[in-house]
């Protein structure tokens, strides 16, 4: 539209009656709604649009989601995701959650309300991108597998130069599964945490599941 122009202060002023009727009616349908600084842009906007006649590109940006928001089809839509959220979707984001703090940065903030705020809902947009990708998707079923050793097993270090770091002087070596994580927080095949005894040593080791196999005893 033509009065959506980023520079509009060097142009002439505009007559725009359906710009100022549509702001009075998205301020109308706010009003139990909208939050305070919401409440004032959009009085900001009002006497803009009736001086000028038009609005700043970034201007009109931030009223367009302001006057999505409080769309009645949009919150109609907001509160049927709402009535449809189940503890099992909440488990979900939980967990999605604690994965993102183990594997930062992505959805810093959002994972932080979701594990502080047992009420918070996030939308529907946000739960799918944060929950539904692929990662996350492989970091559950690496979660709900059953591990792969019993606490108390003999297992043996694979001789194989993907092993490597702290555990790399064990290859081919015997050594006791002393426990095993919970939960696992990875989307990588075979990341379940466990921690190992090797034989004749008196020093527990942090390992993964993908490192050892079962041993020919």
């Amino acid at each position: 539209m033509g009065y959506y122009r980023r520079r509009y202060n060097r142009q002439p002023r505009q007559d725009n009656p359906e710009l100022v009727a549509r702001i009075e009616k998205t301020a109308a349908r706010g009003v139990k709604t909208m939050t305070d600084w919401e409440r004032n842009f959009l009085s900001s906007l009002l006497d803009s649009a009736k001086k000028w006649g038009r609005l700043s590109a970034k201007q009109h940006e931030v009223y367009q989601r302001i006057e999505k928001k409080l769309d009645p089809a949009h919150q109609a839509a907001v509160n049927n995701w709402r009535s449809s959220w189940t503890p099992d979707m909440r488990e979900k984001a939980e967990f999605a959650a604690n994965y993102y703090k183990a594997n930062p940065p992505y959805f810093s903030e959002a994972s932080e309300r979701i594990l502080n705020d047992p009420n918070h809902i996030p939308s529907e947009k946000l739960y799918r991108k944060m929950v539904e990708n692929r990662y996350v998707q492989r970091a559950i079923e690496n979660n709900n597998a059953a591990p792969k050793f019993c606490v108390g097993t003999m297992v043996t270090v694979r001789d194989s130069a993907n092993v490597q770091g702290h555990i790399a002087r064990l290859r081919g070596q015997l050594v006791m599964v002393i426990s095993v994580d919970a939960e696992v927080k990875s989307a990588t095949k075979g990341s379940r945490k466990v921690t190992i005894l090797p034989i004749g040593d008196d020093k527990t080791i942090k390992t993964e599941e993908r490192f050892l196999k079962k041993a020919k005893i």
